[in-house]
């Protein structure tokens, strides 16, 4: 297929030696191991649905064909109230490629016109003739999202089947096909293979759908390697003939193909020529084009990528004597190709990262960027792998400004409204055996479109994520403010937590009663004595230390990078503490006005662990241990990198956490306390060598006092890493082989643990009861390289 090219070998079940993915709280996720991935599409069930669903679908295997599966967007579930994308198989097919849809029988149903039978590779392609290779198909919508099983119909064959799209091309009475072939034959990279227009023939009832399909050939000779189509619709037709155009994107390069209504003949114009031949590689021209709307002019650039499955991108710009719209497909004078970005060397069988592009108007402005799909070659260069987005900046120069959307192997993305009337970016991972596989399992998830909009360099913004909030910053040099922004978030036990950015150098004054943590770069203060004394992520490991503000007059300066923390306002009027009861631990919403309704709607509780998916095993049952989750704080620029996730604990006196590691997700976690109930309350640790605890001796004091250390977590203290650390630094984490930290066993444990049998029955009376309340923040292993 596709993904096929080469001397790939025959393809068998993707194997279970991917890695499951990391959960990532600002996409939503549609589907997760997935056993292959190829194809995705935005796909509207019925003409009249306002969000779209989607399908998806890989390529399959020689012992296990492909499924279709539609994906019920929850917005057209009915479901009502489920955030959970349906899965709903539909077909089964050998090797399917490409799809499309049109509403081929009038029922107000969008149909399916999909390709099939591929074939295992481009070597080994299923010909049309001896094995009904490269079928073209449509699958007739039952009607109802829940149907399964969608009877296939056939339209057509042509070996190696590959691309197709639905438009009238040369009539307007009835939707049509335009399908081509990546190659003739098997292993045949030289010779062309035929553009093929599939047009329907009705009986005397139209609502049953096609009866057959006539096949025209109007182009046999001309073309190679085609593996993209971008219909462009009608409206934008210079000819003004009701009839849709095309862009295709192969050896030849861009061409413009369309049909003369008035000679009854297709023309085709060679828009560019693309990347040119470079040695022994068989893959020149372009691999996926997109057309580009600026302002009144619908077609004001062509974006495309190079080769086949290259890593060139390039855009075609219009010289300031061509006409607007599509009329400048019509002559290749009217266009310069500028080459915007390079992915580095192809490896040794000429494979490229970027699989697809496809255009729109994320930022509602009259001005489309566009997307890229990139595979993941090679595995070890990461920044080869996800999705891009290019918006225009000078369109006159070909400026583009890149970001990053997503860091998951993208094979297409499909844009649509999907979570609201704003354009959103889904992908699928390219995922195919034999030829290109990640380290991940393969996946569909959408980015939305609030997570990759521009960020105003100063703002900080937040956006609810069902029961968190991301919280976006601005980069400390991008603070416009000399005393930095800030954002208040909650209050709880006694203080009032804020995010604030400071800007290099710039310095802040708060209540000496204040505490700040630091979540990025580092501060400064002067204490009593005159003292310098800085502070950054956390101190040296297995240690504690303060948080608190230690300048009299409570000025907090940045470093040279600046900082970002969270500020502990100490609020008089709160309660503050000892807290007796869960009762006297209300979490206050205090997010400003400025924020979204959602959030500020938001209702931030402590839950009982034993009442959350994690602690099902009974593990924690009769236990006074609790939990809000929390925030997510991530730079809000493009690059969208993570600083921390924020969480908030809550134990009982004379309880424990429970002993455990992390090797499922990687982070750095430091704690940072805010009440102390006893006293003596903090964080304990097995020896590095140990590998299992005894999980009913580890609720005992002795075992407890005679296997692990402590550190004393006091109030408005924090500690340093308990992760192992690598020989020779100060807190870089030892790794597991999946990349998580390698922790030892730890928990953190209320003072006067095991003075009562536990679990505590009964409960301590309110007198005896005293809350610790801490602070979790978990960091990305990268910030602790020290």
């Amino acid at each position: 297929m596709c993904g096929g090219h080469g001397t790939a070998r025959p393809q068998t079940a993707a194997n279970s030696s991917c890695n499951a993915i990391t959960p990532d709280p600002t996409e939503t996720l549609v589907a997760q191991n997935l056993p292959d991935g190829y194809w995705l599409e935005a796909f509207y069930f019925s003409t009249k649905d306002r969000y779209p669903d989607l399908i998806g679908y890989g390529l399959g295997f020689q012992d296990k064909p492909a499924t279709i599966t539609l994906f019920v967007n929850p917005k057209n579930s009915s479901n009502l109230g489920t955030t959970k994308w349906e899965a709903i198989p539909i077909q089964t097919m050998d090797f399917p490629v490409a799809m499309s849809f049109a509403d081929l029988t009038g029922d107000g149903y969008n149909d399916i016109i999909i390709c099939d039978r591929y074939g295992p590779t481009m070597d080994n392609l299923w010909d049309a003739e001896t094995n009904d290779g490269g079928r073209v198909q449509w699958l007739r919508n039952p009607g109802k999202r829940s149907a399964q099983s969608w009877a296939a119909k056939h339209i057509g064959n042509s070996t190696g089947m590959h691309r197709l799209k639905v438009g009238h091309f040369t009539i307007t009475s009835h939707f049509q096909v335009l399908a081509i072939p990546i190659i003739p034959r098997s292993s045949d990279l030289k010779n062309p293979a035929p553009v093929i227009v599939f047009t329907p023939k009705y009986g005397s009832d139209p609502s049953v759908g096609p009866e057959s399909w006539d096949k025209d050939i109007p182009f046999a000779t001309e073309f190679r390697l085609i593996h993209e189509i971008k219909v462009v619709p009608a409206a934008l037709n210079p000819s003004k003939n009701g009839l849709d155009t095309a862009l295709v994107a192969g050896r030849e390069g861009v061409v413009y193909l369309h049909f003369d209504a008035g000679s009854e003949k297709w023309k085709y114009t060679v828009v560019g020529t693309g990347l040119p031949q470079q040695g022994d590689n068989p893959y020149w021209g372009s691999g996926s084009v997109d057309i580009g709307a600026v302002g009144d002019d619908p077609v004001a650039y062509i974006a495309t990528c190079e080769g086949f499955h290259g890593n060139v991108v390039s855009v075609y710009i219009k010289k300031s004597s061509a006409p607007k719209g599509a009329a400048a497909l019509l002559d290749s004078k009217h266009w310069e190709r500028v080459k915007i970005d390079d992915f580095g060397p192809l490896n040794q069988a000429h494979t490229g990262t970027i699989h697809h592009v496809s255009s729109g108007d994320f930022d509602g402005t009259g001005v489309q960027a566009f997307a890229i799909a990139c595979m993941g070659e090679p595995i070890e260069k990461p920044e080869n792998q996800g999705v891009y987005v290019y918006r225009p900046i000078d369109l006159s120069k070909g400026t583009f400004h890149k970001s990053k959307v997503t860091n998951r192997s993208a094979g297409r993305v499909a844009i649509a409204p999907f979570t609201t009337d704003k354009l959103d970016i889904a992908s699928i991972s390219y995922y195919v055996p034999g030829y290109y596989t990640g380290p991940d399992c393969p996946s569909i998830r959408i980015n939305p479109n609030t997570f990759f909009t521009p960020l105003a360099a100063s703002d900080i913004r937040v956006h609810r994520l069902a029961d968190e909030v991301l919280i976006l910053v601005p980069r400390p040099t991008s603070a416009v403010s000399a005393t930095g922004t800030s954002i208040p978030v909650i209050d709880v036990a006694g203080r009032r937590l804020h995010i604030h950015v400071l800007p290099p150098n710039a310095t802040v004054q708060f209540d000496p009663k204040d505490g700040v943590k630091v979540i990025y770069g580092e501060v400064i203060m002067k204490d009593s004595s005159g003292k310098e004394v800085r502070r950054g992520l956390a101190p040296a490991a297995h240690k504690a230390a303060t948080t608190q503000i230690l300048s009299p007059d409570g000025k907090v300066a940045a470093g040279s990078s600046g900082a970002v923390f969270m500020r502990m306002e100490y609020v008089s009027s709160l309660n503050q503490g000892p807290y007796h009861t869960m009762s006297e631990l209300p979490i206050g919403n205090v997010f400003p006005a400025s924020a979204p309704d959602d959030v500020r709607a938001l209702a931030f509780d402590f839950v009982k662990c034993e009442k959350l998916a994690w602690a099902s095993n009974g593990n924690w049952d009769g236990f006074e241990f609790y939990n809000m989750t929390g925030f997510h704080v991530h730079f809000g620029d493009d690059t969208f990198d993570k600083l921390c996730h924020i969480q908030l604990w809550t134990l009982g006196m004379g309880e424990t956490a429970r002993f455990h590691i992390h090797d499922t997700q990687p982070f750095g976690e430091i704690h940072c306390c805010i009440a102390n109930g006893g006293g003596t309350a903090g964080m304990r640790w097995f020896p590095d060598n140990v590998t299992s605890v005894d999980p009913k001796a580890e609720l005992t004091k002795k075992y407890v006092e005679d296997n692990t250390q402590q550190v004393v977590v006091p109030a408005l203290h924090e500690h340093g890493p308990l992760w192992k650390i690598q020989p020779g630094k100060e807190a870089q984490p030892k790794l597991l082989p999946n990349g998580c930290a390698d922790y030892p066993y730890h928990a953190w444990l209320a003072s006067r643990f095991g003075d009562w049998k536990i679990p505590i029955q009964p409960p301590l009376s309110p007198s005896e009861q005293k809350y610790d309340v801490w602070l979790a923040f978990e960091f990305p292993i990268l910030a602790f390289q020290y």
